[in-house]
């Protein structure tokens, strides 16, 4: 998630140990650990109210939006990537008007 190898945690863990000292650090741990907790629950049940006072059908709607949104991008997409590909194209392939009388 954070891209953070062993050498930054040791690293970090070494910074720690200076600032706040042995004594005080598994403290702050638990408090740290606590604090995260509080805030995965609080926005799982803020996750949870929204979902509850929007109802399913808004949510059901906006996939279908998206799917809408997704299908003529794709058929874009595939008609770039494949030009030789007449199943594609839609418009009829017609001859230019030659007068050979213009001069």
């Amino acid at each position: 998630m954070f891209d953070i190898g062993g050498g930054e945690l040791f690293g970090l863990g070494v910074v720690a140990v200076l600032l706040f000292g042995p004594d005080r650090l598994p403290n702050m741990a638990r408090e740290a650990a606590s604090f995260l907790r509080k805030v995965r629950e609080f926005t799982s049940q803020t996750t949870a109210q929204i979902k509850d006072e929007t109802g399913s059908d808004l949510i059901r709607d906006i996939g279908e939006v998206t799917r809408q949104i997704r299908s003529p991008r794709r058929a874009i997409v595939d008609s770039l990537l494949n030009p030789g590909d007449s199943s594609s194209s839609t418009a009829p392939v017609t001859k230019p008007h030659f007068d050979p009388e213009t001069p």
